[in-house]
């Protein structure tokens, strides 16, 4: 059922955006940017700060200029590969992880300079961590181990921002999704011991308003 509803949103949102190609001058256009990272660096933040659970770095969104109603996209996508191990075992890491969502919001104005987005999401989360270690640089002792943790989402999103200029914005955004996950750990090794668990999860994630995000708007 999610996976119906995903792919549906994902083709509605995909032609509303295409149709406002052709009508521009009656839609707005939304870039967002993820800027937590630049502001902790801006202003010297321990290491101690709260950590951002909102793994979107990107954002786009088509609406309205009339009714505010539109289209939203999200993307994230972290790519890390390091080397950890010591003298007597080599490890290395590889973390690959993609997310996405897709959904439906109507923007409205308040004051002056306020904005509140509200709406609906549907989210895909692909995780995958592979380890590999050596020991004694003896291709024979290795092991690797992949843990994949992947699924689909929905759930409501809202967000406000403050417009410092026409068209520039500064925002947050909080969400609630309902996320359906399966993880799977696969582990070879060349000695011929492998082994393989599976187990699903479903939850409610709550997303707190610790993310900021500079719009601009065309």
């Amino acid at each position: 059922m999610l996976k119906k509803t995903f792919v549906s949103l994902l083709f509605i949102g995909f032609v509303v955006s295409a149709s406002a190609q052709d009508t521009i001058p009656k839609n707005y256009h939304y870039v967002g940017v993820q800027i937590n990272q630049l502001i902790r660096q801006i202003l010297n933040f321990s290491s101690t700060s709260t950590a951002v659970n909102n793994p979107y770095l990107i954002t786009y969104a088509v609406n309205s200029r009339v009714t505010g109603w539109g289209a939203n996209f999200g993307l994230g996508y972290t790519y890390n590969e390091f080397n950890d191990g010591d003298v007597f075992v080599e490890r290395n890491t590889k973390i690959n992880d993609l997310f996405f969502r897709v959904g439906f919001e109507k923007k409205s104005t308040f004051g002056k300079r306020w904005i509140l987005s509200s709406g609906i999401d549907a989210v895909i989360d692909l995780q995958n961590n592979t380890t590999k270690t050596v020991q004694g640089n003896d291709p024979n002792t290795t092991v690797e181990t992949k843990n994949k943790n992947n699924g689909w989402g929905l759930g409501p999103r809202a967000s406000l921002n403050y417009a410092a200029t026409d068209r520039i914005w500064v925002g947050t955004e909080i969400t609630y999704y309902f996320k359906s996950l399966k993880n799977t750990i696969e582990t070879d090794s060349r000695n011929g011991v492998d082994d393989k668990t599976t187990d699903k999860t479903k939850r409610f994630q709550f997303a707190v308003p610790a993310v900021i995000f500079m719009v601009l708007r065309f």
